[in-house]
């Protein structure tokens, strides 16, 4: 009897020993596709590297293939096969809860060298997009995850790519020294509103927080200057999405929950052994599940949104529906305890309400259909409205009236066919060519107080639509070692009669394997919003919209680039660059200028295209691409921004920094094989933006904040040294994985410089700062 006992007993004892023992697995799952036709790739071999067994397979008929049995951590995949340059995909991360689907294109091979073995290269650092030349970042949102500062946030991101600026507290991107409004942001091919939280309230180009989960995005393209023929109606930069596939092999869940919010998606095959799939993604803010459970608003900030897309192959060609909707809400209140209130008041918002109501969708059908194998027919049919109902009002010091400041209701719908083909004629010779065609209704209504207790006054109140044509072509021809991308795009706006048409070049010379250099120019363009062509403004005769006819405001973007290969894991750039900008819309006479607006709908004024600027500067670029564990990202720009308002005269733009540098370095470690731990911190020294000096003696007088208008944005604000922190730890068991994450934003409390702001209690001028330390502790469940 004792024996039975003691044998059960080791049984059992054994048991976790065996299962806990056994490695732990996952699989990867994906297509390898030809770069300039998107044709699939037949019989690829796709092999894994530096593995002690051998895994690898050949991609089927229509290029796909699946390697399972793979041990969980980073690996490089290698795809080879004749007639295209052999690629190594570096970076896999294989786990037991989520198998990525990768999306492999390769590069046909335009000549032969003689008696030269082909090596396969890690090509990272090129775009997603093969027209582009210069001035191009693929943007991993893997990495987004990884990066300290990156926060899950692609506009986060790349505030960390040489030449961008990010403030803290928002997310718009300052791109070498141009307006965060001149950013175009596309997804699935096409022009959307901005993709953030609480957008354009906050600031134009950007918002509070991204609405894009990192679950929905496959790696995506980042422009910043002389961006290719495709892309008009944008004069600073062009952040081109992609949504990646849902999984169509089995079905994947994570629920991530964390200090910003809740965090649900899911994917897989909408009927099991076919190829359709789902991808849904859903996410509500902690603030808000807060305020839910309580009787007042605490935070007085909720936000939320849903984005999902279906794929669905058939024999008529590839169909996808897709979408994006978010939801914002911002209420503040003063606190009206007459106790102590009158002695806490000190500034003009410690007595004012505001209360804001936003929300974006957005929607598509895309079709696409390959050609002879040669190309393919894109076309996407999409909707984008948004809506902003806000209000500003005050209360005067007997706590009881609420004086209404301004009110803004603005409403919009706009509706874009496009469509596209792109055909690979041979192998040194692809074409795309295309046309956009948007159709742009509107209904706003703005009403301002001329003082605090007056009454409203219509600022500018219309209704009606707009139209607006694109249309491109785009080569990219291969000659040897030389590579040249001409195009032109041509834009129409109907309200305006304006005509803009664009060329657009690109070169690159490879004259060695690992060296590159290139060179690229556009002429850019860019209309003004809806609201700036119909503010009613007040002139002898009545009222009228004298800015109907603006003009778009252009610049001819001009770079140089030089690419270094160190070895597989280093890559350096230096990009030299100089853009000029004229016909920007100004105000005749004085100082003021649209390259600085960063945040009005309306201007009261009579706007005409006298104005000009100009940025260049410098661009350097070190990276190391993870390998041993260890990453690293090194930039610094070095540029000066300049303006010409309606005077004429040439100052600093609001965004003239001068320096920006980043220095971001992490390590992961494999934990008992199979667990993975990250840490990486990012350090940026960004220097000071621009703003107004201030009339001290008219601002003592008025009880406000007077400008000095004559001289804007002669007064530079302190350096910010901001630091950011991220730690992550992957757990992998057999089923599922469990991944903790810490991130925090400005870890060392950096200050942002506001202005001024006149104190009603001490009758002094006070320097407005802010230090926003944003911290997020998450916990995700993936199965």
């Amino acid at each position: 009897m004792a024996n039975f006992f003691t044998r059960t007993l080791l049984f059992w004892m054994m048991i976790p020993g065996a299962i806990f023992g056994q490695d732990i697995t996952g699989k990867l799952n994906g297509v390898v596709i030809d770069q300039q036709s998107e044709a699939p790739v037949p019989f690829a071999q796709v092999s894994l590297e530096g593995t002690t067994e051998a895994i690898g397979t050949m991609t089927d008929d229509q290029g796909k293939f699946s390697l399972e049995g793979i041990p969980v951590g980073r690996h490089t995949l290698k795809v080879a096969t004749p007639g295209f340059e052999p690629q190594l995909v570096s970076e896999v991360l294989v786990s037991s809860g989520h198998n990525p689907t990768l999306r492999i294109a390769l590069k046909e091979k335009s000549y032969q060298l003689d008696e030269v073995e082909l090596r396969p290269t890690v090509e990272k650092q090129k775009s997603v997009n093969p027209l582009s030349t210069v001035s191009a970042q693929q943007v991993s949102m893997e990495e987004a995850n990884r990066f300290a500062g990156g926060f899950d946030d692609p506009a986060r991101m790349v505030s960390s790519f040489a030449g961008v600026a990010s403030n803290v507290g928002e997310n718009g991107i300052v791109v070498r020294g141009n307006s965060p409004k001149g950013v175009l942001w596309r997804m699935e091919g096409v022009a959307i509103s901005n993709p953030n939280h609480f957008a354009e309230v906050t600031g134009f180009g950007g918002g509070g927080i991204t609405a894009l989960s990192s679950k929905m995005l496959a790696n995506s393209d980042f422009f910043t200057s002389a961006f290719p023929a495709e892309y008009g109606n944008a004069l600073s930069s062009v952040f081109d999405l992609s949504v990646r596939n849902g999984n169509s092999d089995e079905y994947q869940h994570s629920i991530q929950l964390g200090m910003l919010g809740l965090d649900v998606a899911s994917e897989g095959p909408i009927v099991k052994g076919k190829q359709a799939s789902y991808l849904v993604n859903y996410r509500y803010s902690t603030f808000g599940m807060i305020d839910s459970f309580l009787p007042a608003d605490l935070f007085g900030i909720q936000y939320q949104d849903l984005a999902f897309k279906i794929n669905l192959p058939t024999k008529a060609g590839t169909f996808s529906i897709w979408g994006l909707g978010l939801l914002d809400e911002a209420n503040s209140v003063p606190d009206t305890d007459t106790s102590y209130a009158e002695a806490k008041w000190r500034y003009q918002d410690d007595w004012s309400t505001e209360n804001s109501e936003l929300g974006t969708a957005i929607g598509g059908i895309t079709h696409k259909i390959l050609v002879n194998e040669k190309g393919y027919v894109k076309t996407v049919l999409t909707a984008n409205a948004n809506r902003i109902n806000a209000q500003n009002s005050q209360l005067d010091t007997t706590f009881e009236q609420n004086w209404v400041k301004d009110r803004v209701a603005y409403d919009a719908v706009d509706l874009r066919l496009s469509s596209l083909l792109n055909y690979k004629f041979g192998a040194r010779h692809t074409n795309r060519t295309g046309v956009i065609i948007s159709h742009m209704d509107y209904d706003f209504h703005l009403q301002e107080a001329p003082e605090i207790g007056e009454s409203l006054e219509t600022f500018a109140e219309d209704a009606g639509s707009a139209q607006m044509v694109q249309a491109f072509t785009q080569s990219s021809i291969h000659l040897g070692k030389v590579q040249i991308n001409p195009g032109i795009h041509y834009l129409y706006f109907n309200l305006s009669d304006a005509h803009s048409i664009e060329p657009r070049l690109g070169v690159s010379y490879q004259f060695h394997p690992k060296h590159r250099i290139s060179a690229g120019y556009g002429l850019h363009s860019q209309l003004e919003k809806l609201s700036f062509y119909l503010a009613d403004i007040p002139t002898d005769n009545g009222i009228h919209q004298l800015n109907q006819d603006l003009q778009p405001g252009k610049a001819h973007h001009l770079v140089f680039a030089y690419d270094a290969m160190l070895n597989d894991h280093w890559h350096a750039r230096v990009e030299p660059y100089y853009q000029a900008l004229y016909d920007i819309p100004v105000v005749d006479n004085t100082p003021f200028s649209m390259i600085n607006l960063v945040d009005d709908f309306f201007i009261n004024d009579e706007l005409v295209n006298e104005g000009t600027g100009t940025n260049y500067g410098i661009d350097f670029t070190l990276e190391r691409y993870l390998h041993n564990g260890w990453f690293g990202l090194w930039t610094l720009s070095l540029f000066e921004s300049t303006y010409k308002g309606g005077d004429g005269i040439e100052r600093s733009t609001r965004f003239n920094r001068n320096v920006i540098g980043n220095f971001l370095i992490g390590k992961e470690w494999m934990i008992k094989n199979k667990n993975i731990l990250s840490a990486s911190v990012k350090y940026t020294y960004l220097g000071g933006d621009r703003r107004n000096d201030i009339l001290e003696a008219e601002s003592l007088a008025s009880h406000s904040i007077v400008e000095d208008m004559t001289n804007p944005f002669s007064v530079q604000n302190p350096a910010s040294n901001v630091a950011s922190v991220t730690f992550t730890y992957r757990i992998n068991h057999r089923k599922f994985a469990s991944h903790w994450s810490l991130q925090v934003l400005n870890v060392m409390g950096a200050k942002e410089y506001l202005g001024y702001r006149y104190n009603y209690r001490d009758h002094t001028l006070d320097l407005n700062t802010d230090v926003v330390v944003v911290p997020n502790l998450s916990y995700k469940f993936e199965f």
